[in-house]
Formats: structure tokens, C-alpha cells, sequence
């Protein structure tokens, strides 16, 4: 069982990461898994990718505040709150914990013929590095198949708008894209179920 000192949110001077897990599972749902479209399933995910995203946080990129889905649902926080203080080994034991749990794609109603036009789209400018039609945890580049639709909305926003550091690829591939385009990848991967 793997320790880490000062645990999110300080207060425990040592916690096993299943007890700091517990703190990220209050928005990110019970072992990772996302009970809120506006929150991603981070379970499964690759643990070079989760680890990156909590560097960003901790680095300051600001963060959607968001109500608590589980435990004390009258509490809200953000990312960058909750990764002050942690050290980069608390982050890689968080990150290493939650890739090894299975990754749960959201059950959650899509437009098919949306869906379709998404499938498209992702096959002709995103495949390349999302393969398997963003279900490959192989590829380090996270998972897209199977998240919450209204997070792959809102974070295909943010990387639209330049709000998250992405690939010189990814954003000339989203800059050619209009709003319907990114609606129907949104669909497409609330498909893979």
C-alpha cells in the first residue's frame, strides 16, 4: 500500500493513495468513474497523461469549478485548489493508482446520425493520434470514447479557444472545425459505450 504525506486538502500527515483517491472521487465519482456530464471518468486513463493534467493544475492552468457528486454534494472545488501542496510523487502514486482501475465508458443518450458525421470527423483528422477511436489507452494520449459528452464538449472548447496546451496538430485540426463539428464528435464518442 502505497503512502502519501499531507493528502489533498492537507490535514492527514500520511494517507494511503486508496484515501487520498477518496477526495478526487467526491466530482470524479466513486473509483474514478465521472457520474456528471460536466466532470471526465478518469479511471483507465493512461498514467503519463493523468499525471500530466495534474502538473497543469498544480502549475496554475485555471480550473471549472464544480459541485461535488458523491460524499459532501453541497461542496464545490476546482483542480488548481485541490493540487496545492501535492508533490510529484504524490501525483505519479495518484496517477498510477487511478490508471490501473478500469476505464467505464459513460452510459449516456447520443443523436446517432450526430454520431455518424462525429465518426467521420474523427477518423479523418483525429485518428491518427486518438486511435481506436479514442479508446486506446496505449497511445498516452488519453481516452475519448466512451467520456461524458458535455466534459468532451466543453474541453474541445478549451482547446479551440487555446485555454489548454495542445499539439500543433490538434489545433489546426479544431481551427478548421465549426461548432457542429465539434457537437457531432461530442456524439460520436458518447457512442462508444
Amino acid at each position: 500500500m502505497v503512502l502519501l504525506l499531507g493528502a489533498i486538502g492537507g490535514g492527514v500527515a500520511q494517507a494511503s493513495v486508496e484515501d487520498v483517491a477518496k477526495g478526487c472521487d467526491a466530482c470524479h465519482g466513486p473509483k474514478g468513474v465521472s457520474l456528471s456530464q460536466e466532470i471526465p471518468t478518469i479511471a483507465g486513463l493512461p498514467a503519463v497523461n493523468l499525471g500530466d493534467q495534474m502538473r497543469t493544475y498544480l502549475e496554475g492552468r485555471p480550473a471549472k469549478r464544480v459541485n461535488h457528486v458523491s460524499g459532501e454534494t453541497g461542496k464545490s472545488g476546482d483542480m488548481t485548489e485541490v493540487m496545492k501542496g501535492l508533490s510529484e510523487a504524490q501525483i505519479d502514486a495518484l496517477a498510477d493508482y487511478y490508471a490501473a482501475l478500469p476505464f467505464m465508458p459513460a452510459k449516456q443518450p447520443f443523436d446517432s446520425a450526430r454520431a455518424a458525421v462525429g465518426k467521420a470527423l474523427h477518423q479523418a483528422k483525429c485518428e491518427k493520434c486518438h486511435t481506436g477511436g479514442g479508446r486506446n489507452p496505449a497511445d498516452e494520449s488519453s481516452l475519448l470514447g466512451g467520456q461524458m459528452k458535455g466534459y468532451m464538449l466543453y474541453s474541445l472548447h478549451e482547446f479551440r479557444q487555446g485555454k489548454r496546451d495542445v499539439d500543433k496538430n490538434m489545433n489546426k485540426a479544431l481551427a478548421a472545425m465549426s461548432e457542429a463539428d465539434l457537437e457531432a464528435l461530442a456524439e460520436y464518442y458518447a457512442s462508444l459505450q
